[in-house]
């Protein structure tokens, strides 16, 4: 069972107002013990707001390329759009004395950026 976020203001409140036990709430509405002290860590600290919804998305993400080496791909790209991810490569290594990144890192920036054409 999914539990919505306007449900856990309810599963919440349940063991005082239903004189129910952690166990047996979690139980009724399918979520762990685990996670229903989570949420009401949440709700303690932040109140009702507390409740909404998280990003998954990580804060950091250490293996992605530096903003500068992204930024001379996309300008290459740009004053070449000819060229495709092995040929920015090899300029790369050329001009700069920097991080290099691999010909398929080359290509998921351009995806990234929407510079490759496609059928």
């Amino acid at each position: 069972m999914t539990v919505h976020p306007e449900q856990w203001l309810e599963i919440l409140q349940a063991p005082a107002r239903h004189r129910l036990t952690v166990t047996e709430v979690c139980r009724r509405y399918q979520v762990s013990r685990k996670t229903y002290y989570s949420y009401l860590a949440r709700y303690q600290a932040h109140g009702e707001e507390g409740l909404a919804p998280r990003s998954r998305r990580p804060h950091h993400v250490p293996g992605r390329s530096p903003a500068e080496v992204e930024a001379a791909v996309v300008r290459i790209r740009r004053a070449r759009p000819q060229w495709g991810a092995r040929r920015i490569r090899t300029e790369l290594l050329r001009d700069t004395t920097t991080h290099v990144p691999a010909i398929s890192t080359v290509h998921a920036i351009l995806r990234r950026h929407d510079l490759i054409g496609g059928a």
